[in-house]
């Protein structure tokens, strides 16, 4: 199993349905049929259905599983209304949502309103196809898979404050500025946070920062950074009690106040997007990925799939997280948000670096040698 990957069944699949094809149809005009650019379009077209359709699949079980979880911490039931336990309200409710029209506001700004949710939804799709979920996930290695990925999840507060200034509503835009300041001040701690991680595991591709991991995930010794990662990832999800672009009791709806339909559910699909994206990029940074401690019994790691099984159970136990503290914590004030970036989450990030530069000179003193490292 470990040289087979998503990317090489798509191709295989493709070669073996084209080559077939053509062995029926052997006329010279469908020649293209086994050109090696038509197989691997067609390969790479594939692997993106793959991808599109788990990562739906899979975000629509977090909205049940959140549905679900927020019952309990309420003393309630949950969402039980359409499906065996409530697994089919949320296809219900997308269902609705697609089926409303959409009004745009007279003095809006077309390109802007229209444009604006796309780009939000195409942009968080977009980093589950850099994001490894186990072994040789994709086509090949991504060297710098971290960066690109951390770059396109950065586009958000873009997309959000051009939608929030096209309504031509003044609590949208208000929600906008609030946006864009929090994001700005938390993607700071976020990148100085994964600073510590690159510099333990010396590499930005989160293969091999997974590799490392194999023996001691790197919550333990870089368990600063965890707290302020997670941390800048509830803000940068708009989530209690970091959710105050969104604020309804002070911004009616904040910078998605005028959008309703399908465009409205693409902002709501899109948060559940980055909250999963969120949930990967814990896991892969400091909880092993889809690797398991040597010290685990081998049949719970010797199964098929057994990679991107862990990997998924861990997914959802960080999700589960998110949602204790959504249902435990309240929402803080705007110049409590801004301070605790600026003036908490820097200073610990920086913190949290220097940490890991001691333990990396910890591990290669040179009068004891290089020691083994902390991933093995």
């Amino acid at each position: 199993m470990t040289g087979l990957t998503l990317y090489g069944v798509a191709n295989g699949l493709i070669q073996y349905l084209l080559t077939h094809l053509y062995g029926v149809l052997p006329h010279p005009y469908f020649a293209f049929l086994v050109n090696g650019a038509v197989v691997t379009g067609l390969s790479v077209l594939v692997f993106a259905a793959i991808l599109l359709g788990a990562s739906m699949i899979n975000t629509i079980m977090l909205i049940w599983f959140e549905r679900k979880l927020l019952g309990r911490f309420m003393d309630r039931r949950g969402a039980m209304h359409v499906g065996y336990a409530g697994l089919l309200q949320n296809f219900a409710d997308g269902l609705k949502l697609f089926r409303k029209h959409t009004y745009k506001p007279h003095d809006a700004d077309a390109l802007g309103f229209y444009v604006a949710p796309t780009a939000y939804l195409v942009s968080s799709l977009l980093i589950f196809a850099i994001l490894p979920a186990s072994t040789g996930w994709g086509a090949g290695a991504l060297p710098l898979s971290l960066l690109l990925a951390l770059v396109v999840f950065s586009f958000a507060p873009l997309f959000i404050f051009l939608s929030a200034w096209s309504q031509a509503n003044k609590y949208s835009l208000i929600g906008g500025m609030r946006s864009a300041a929090q994001m700005i001040a938390y993607e700071v701690p976020i990148l100085l946070a994964v600073v510590a991680v690159v510099i333990v595991s010396g590499s930005f591709d989160l293969t091999t920062i997974v590799t490392m991991q194999q023996n001691y995930w790197y919550w333990i010794p870089l368990l600063l950074a965890l707290v302020v990662f997670v941390t800048g990832m509830l803000a940068e999800m708009e989530r209690i009690p970091f959710d105050l672009p969104e604020a309804e009791a002070e911004l009616v709806e904040g910078w998605n106040t005028e959008y309703g339909g399908m465009l409205f559910a693409f902002f709501m699909l899109s948060d559940y997007l980055r909250a999963l994206i969120g949930s990967f990029l814990v896991v892969l940074l400091f909880f092993g990925g889809w690797t398991m401690p040597g010290w685990v019994p081998g049949p719970l790691t010797s199964f098929p799939l057994e990679g991107l099984f862990w990997f998924l159970v861990k997914t959802y136990a960080v999700f589960g997280v998110f949602v204790w503290i959504r249902a435990s914590l309240p929402r803080v004030r705007t110049d409590q948000l801004l301070r605790i970036g600026w003036m908490r989450m820097v200073p610990l990030a920086l913190l949290s670096i220097v940490l890991a530069v001691g333990l990396v000179l910890i591990r290669c003193l040179p009068l004891l040698g290089c020691l083994p490292s902390l991933g093995g």
